[in-house]
């Protein structure tokens, strides 16, 4: 049986905003696109090629300087 809670945690508003704030933290924006990033699959030699292209000064359909 677990220890019963004590000090801060012996109070329930705490614990309420404790948890709130938690909750907050995992859904935000950044959280959120990690995320998605994590589950992507790996890019393939052709996709970073062309994204090297596009990441590149002047790359992509842009005309050279």
């Amino acid at each position: 049986m677990p220890a019963p809670y004590t000090g801060k945690l012996a109070d329930p508003e705490f614990r309420r905003q404790r948890a709130a704030r938690a909750s907050a933290a995992a859904h935000t924006l950044d959280v959120y696109i990690k995320r998605v990033v994590d589950r992507a699959p790996e890019l393939t030699a052709a996709q970073r090629e062309r994204l090297a292209v596009l990441l590149n000064p002047g790359g992509g359909n842009a005309p050279a300087a």
